[in-house]
């Protein structure tokens, strides 16, 4: 039988994945967005779009399942008190949304799966010193820099729909390799110009995810009553930076020699380079131990799959 899934931030990265992958499977799909025109020309299979300005219409919908993924592209633009300000209230207040609308609704959804990042984790929390080696699960504690903050507050808001009897999953992805994502064409673009090397110490690692990996993720938490709180979407083997760099200069038939020092990136990308330069090493425990297969599990086939 087919469902009803409401989808937010659905014209995203991730989200113009998901719709089209949920449409395939034979469900029914609405959009909450914030430019009702623009989501209407990305996403024409839509059945149903409504604006923020509206979202309260839909207290009488029959919906099954929300995915939450609305929030301002955190690479849009270099890091300032005010762009860091836009970045937390457009997924703080989103999702307060979310669970106003799921409060009032007379059938309420079957669950809420909600979207945060692995840099919930950040730094160690006491020392404010990189994780480094540190096998990160779901279990661990949050650090306490900027996203990882952002992202402790925003599960916060999300799991305020348990009061309502809703599950609420928290899905943590990593960094996400997809053909047209523009974090992964800033990445490569040095290798393409033969100019390509390791990123700040090499040391670091990267937790990274498959954009069909990530889509899957989603619906598998979706789909699986029994899985509940925090998911790390990242695929099982993370990579430390040099030999993520080194790959990439393997698929591109690139040389990786230009090293980008760590305070070279810290001047092009100001506070953001954090997120580069601190690594961590999520691993996806909870959702090996419920039964989801990896795609790509590899780094070498995800970015062959991508990139060749």
């Amino acid at each position: 039988m087919a469902r009803n899934i409401l989808i937010t931030g659905a014209t995203g990265l991730i989200g113009t994945c998901l719709v089209k992958t949920i449409l395939k499977r034979g469900d029914n799909v609405a959009v909450l967005s914030t430019n009702v025109k623009s989501a209407s020309k990305y996403l024409p299979e839509a059945g149903k779009i409504i604006s923020w300005n509206d979202y309260l219409s839909l207290v009488n919908e029959n919906i099954d399942i929300v995915i939450n993924l609305a929030g301002k592209n955190i690479g849009e633009t270099r890091w300032n008190d005010k762009f860091k300000k836009e970045i937390y209230d457009s997924r703080i207040l989103s999702t307060r949304k979310i669970v106003d609308l799921i409060g009032k609704m007379t059938k309420k959804p079957g669950a809420l799966i909600n979207a945060s990042g692995v840099d919930y984790y950040g730094n160690r929390p006491a020392c404010r010193t990189s994780r480094g080696d540190e096998n990160i699960y779901e279990d661990a504690k949050p650090g306490n820099d900027f996203m990882a903050r952002l992202c402790v507050d925003w599960e916060a808001e999300a799991k305020k729909a348990e009061n309502f009897g809703v599950r609420v999953v928290l899905i943590r992805t990593g960094f996400v390799l997809a053909k047209n994502s523009p974090a992964v064409n800033m990445l490569t673009l040095p290798f393409k110009l033969f100019i390509g090397g390791t990123i700040g110490s090499g040391k670091q690692y990267m937790s990274w995810i498959h954009i069909d990996d990530v889509v899957k993720v989603y619906l598998f938490s979706a789909d699986n009553n029994n899985i509940t709180g925090p998911v790390n979407a990242a695929a099982p083997n993370p990579e430390r930076m040099k030999n993520f760099c080194r790959i990439i200069a393997k698929v591109l038939h690139r040389p990786a020699i230009i090293p980008a020092p760590e305070f070279a990136v810290k001047l092009i990308a100001g506070e953001a380079a954090q997120l580069v330069l601190n690594g961590r090493k999520a691993l996806p425990k909870k959702i090996l131990e419920a039964g989801y297969k990896f795609s790509f599990a590899n780094a070498p086939a995800a970015w062959s799959n991508i990139l060749e």
